[in-house]
Order: C-alpha cells, then structure tokens, then sequence
C-alpha cells in the first residue's frame, strides 16, 4: 500500500468523474460569461464607429456642399460681394438673384446637416452679411421659405 500516495495525498479526488464534470461545467460557464464581455465590447466598438462614420459622412456632405458654393463664387466673382438692386431689374441682377438663391439652399444644406454646429453658424453668418442689402429685400427671406435655422442666421444679419 506504500504505492497508492496519490490517496495519502488527495489526488485520488482527481479519479472522481463527478469532479471533472463539475469542473467542466464551470469552466464552461466561465467561457459563456467571456463571449458575452467580449461580443458586448465589440457591439461597443461596432457602434462607435457607425457614430463616427455617421459625423465623418456629414462633414464630407457639408464640405462639398460649401465647395460647390466656392466654385459658383469664383465662377460669378462680381456676384460673391453683393449686388445693388437697379432701378431697373435687369439680367444680371436676375441671375444675382438665382445666386443668392443657390447660396442660400447650399447653406440650407449644410445647416440641416449639421445641426447646432457654431463654426458652420459663422461661416454661414460671414457670407450672408455680404448680401445683407439683397436679404432685406428678398421676397423668399420675407416669405419664409428657409429652414428655421437659416432664417435665425439671415434675421441676425439683417437686423444689424
């Protein structure tokens, strides 16, 4: 009997199968807990990035929208700084007025996409004070036909 130490010493419990299932069981159960840690870091990382490439989409969108409006500054450069109004309306006060039409959907635009954001605000806000004497005037500011967010910012620059 001097063989048999693995009983003198406990392993004998390692012969038991009982203790391997148990052990099994909870090994498993460990490796459940795990997955689940694990799957909801990576939803957590998956939704982080949706978000970003939702806000990097946006700023893309807005840029190319205000990029266009650069090129119809350059294209139309007498029209960038504002026009009079003549006493008599003629074409290129007409196409003036398509201008500022254009600029202020662009901007409309870049608005609705990107809500509550200050640095487009100004941007914005910059530009539309060079047509400040043209929005006075303007039959679709006085009609209301912008979002409520542009006509904050056309209220602000022509009640100045």
């Amino acid at each position: 009997m001097k063989n048999l130490t693995c009983f003198k010493t406990g392993l004998s419990a390692l012969l038991d199968i009982n203790l391997w299932v148990k052990w099994i069981s909870i090994a498993s159960n460990i490796a459940t807990v795990i997955t689940v840690i694990v799957a909801i870091i990576a939803a957590a990382i998956a939704y982080k990035q949706y978000l970003s490439n939702i806000k990097e989409s946006k700023n893309s969108t807005a840029n190319s929208i205000y990029q266009q409006y650069l090129q119809l500054c350059i294209t139309y450069s007498k029209f960038s700084f504002g026009l009079k109004k003549p006493a008599v309306r003629n074409e290129e006060y007409s196409k003036y007025c398509w201008f500022v039409s254009s600029m202020l959907f662009s901007f409309e635009q870049i608005l609705e996409i990107n809500e509550n954001d200050d640095k487009w605000a100004k941007a914005i806000e910059s530009q539309l004070k060079r047509h400040a004497n043209h929005l006075k005037i303007s039959s679709s500011v006085s009609d209301e036909h912008w979002s409520s967010s542009l006509e904050k910012i056309i209220d602000k620059v022509i009640n100045v």
